[in-house]
């Protein structure tokens, strides 16, 4: 943590005992900016609309253009992006800060009567930027704004108002933090508190369904996109797994609240029962108690556990079956925050951060294309094949790293589903395989493979695609997915589907985009051998 205070004193100040600029507190050790930014990081300052204080007998301009100029002296990459506060934060906002390394939100002062407050407003922005620092500029005496004091901002910096000098001594100070000597240490009250805000490990409980489940649920809706947005009974089906789920808490230690939340499972990875998949399937925490060190005990916790457990031999950040998030999502801003806790997450190769994507088809977007019929044929599986296509699953998941795939063709054993399992046939030789379902009626794979049935519409599913490349012979690997995808389309229409959903694709981007499928979601696929 930083020091509670530092200040840099206005240019040319004769009063270096009363800074310009005062660094009230830093949780996220981000001051000077020079930590966090290299040479094309975008800053983003986001500002209150003011009237000028300044006029200069010209016409009337914005006064945190001045800011703006100040940050560019140290750092040219800078973005200015006003706001009103009777407007909010809008989707225009949030595009911007997708595209920022770091943001300062400035606060001009305390809500008028009837005002909403520009502090809550950074709230908003600071969950759509985490875990980006977020920097509060507060352009008034924090006494007047707080009202009593708040620990909730991580990284605080106050100036008396949004004069010339004062805006440019918060530049100097963002990026040339210095401690003036004249300026003591902070009361011993003032130091508990800001300790009470610094990242810490908590204590870490198992889950309580009953207790816990609607505040996980809400802290989920809280944490991600609408796109993964899951109800009660969808979320409670994903998380009680007895036998293969283990997940955790931690709460506030007055008050009980939940403030992080954390999912695993452990998976057969293939058709040996010895070989364990860990999955570390989600880490979720209260926005305003993230940079605490909430998400790190979750973290280290469930890494332990997981290690414990006799037969894990590779843990991986999302899950396989069941489905919560395939990998680390790549909309989202944590690959940072997991690379600093070890994991591979920026290079190409299986388990180091390739992107795998879930896609989604609208028939009526589907090219209309007329295949040759060469020599491969698609049907659904029959009974007495289904010993067969088990080894043939078997062997590719091995071959592949498809983890989990056989615990799903295996789920199908011996029900009315098997039916639903998509051959292609190169002359009378199986060579590839897939398996449909549609959500709502009966198959165990839409138990694992929820989101297709969140999907508004009537939406069907595809997954768990093999293509046996060494037993072609007469077409080529591309050629059969094509004409097997074609295939499951058919089947899906036939039952009543307008769309179909595609998860956990690795590669082929174009080709699908050519089909006239869109991504639906990406991830990094990141796992690590124990």
């Amino acid at each position: 943590m930083q020091s509670a205070y530092a200040c840099a004193g206005s240019p040319g100040s004769s009063h270096p005992t009363e800074p310009a600029a005062v660094l009230v507190r830093d949780t996220q050790s981000c001051i000077p900016l020079s930590r966090v930014l290299s040479e094309g990081d975008l800053l983003y300052i986001f500002t209150p609309v003011v009237a000028p204080q300044e006029p200069s007998g010209g016409p009337p301009s914005d006064p945190f253009e001045i800011f703006g100029r100040a940050l560019a002296k140290y750092h040219p990459w800078i973005r200015h992006v006003p706001y009103n506060a009777r407007d909010k934060i809008t989707p225009y906002h949030a595009t911007h800060i997708n595209f920022a390394r770091a943001v300062i939100f400035v606060v001009s002062g305390p809500p008028r009567p009837g005002q909403p407050s520009q502090l809550e407003l950074s709230e908003v922005t600071r969950a759509i930027s985490e875990p980006r620092p977020h920097i509060i500029l507060a352009c008034c005496r924090l006494p007047e704004l707080l009202d009593g004091g708040d620990d909730r901002y991580p990284t605080v910096i106050e100036i008396p108002g949004f004069r010339r000098k004062e805006l440019e001594a918060a530049a100097e100070l963002l990026f040339r933090r210095h401690v003036s000597p004249a300026i003591t240490a902070p009361p011993p009250a003032s130091i508990q508190q800001i300790a009470s805000f610094a990242p810490r490990k908590w204590g870490v409980e198992i889950w309580d369904v009953g207790r816990d489940l609607a505040t996980v649920l809400e802290l989920w809706c809280q944490c991600l996109p609408d796109s993964f947005r899951l109800d009660r009974f969808r979320l409670q089906s994903l998380l009680q797994r007895d036998g293969y789920a283990m997940h955790y808490v931690v709460r506030e230690e007055r008050t009980k609240e939940l403030l992080g939340f954390c999912a695993t499972y452990t998976t057969f990875m293939d058709d040996q029962d010895s070989r364990l998949l860990g999955s570390l399937a989600a880490i979720i925490v209260k926005p305003s108690y993230r940079r605490r060190g909430i998400g790190l005990s979750l973290h280290d916790h469930a890494l332990r556990q997981l290690s414990r457990i006799r037969g894990v031999c590779r843990l991986q950040l999302g899950s396989a079956f069941p489905r919560l998030l395939y990998g680390v999502p790549m909309e989202f801003t944590s690959e940072d925050w997991f690379r600093r806790r070890g994991w591979r997450v920026d290079e190409q190769g299986p388990g180091t951060g390739q992107e795998v994507c879930d896609w989604l088809l609208d028939f009526d977007d589907r090219p209309m294309s007329e295949f040759s019929s060469s020599r491969l044929t698609f049907r659904s599986c029959e009974i007495h094949e289904y010993s067969k296509v088990l080894q043939i699953v078997a062997r590719e998941s091995v071959r592949r790293d498809n983890m989990g795939w056989y615990d799903q063709y295996s789920h199908l054993d011996g029900t009315m589903h098997i039916s639903e399992v998509i051959l292609g046939l190169e002359d009378d030789k199986i060579v590839s395989t897939a398996i449909t379902y549609i959500p709502n009626r009966g198959s165990p794979i839409a138990d694992d493979l929820i989101w297709a049935g969140t999907i508004p519409g009537n939406v069907g599913g595809v997954t768990c695609i093999c293509i046996l490349d060494d037993m072609l012979r007469f077409t080529t690997r591309d050629s059969v997915i094509i004409r097997l995808l074609d295939a499951c389309v058919q089947v899906l229409r036939s039952q009543g589907m307008e769309r179909m959903f595609l998860d956990a694709v690795k590669g082929g981007q174009e080709g699908f985009q050519s089909l006239g499928f869109r991504k639906w979601a990406r991830y990094r696929d990141v796992w690590r051998d124990v």
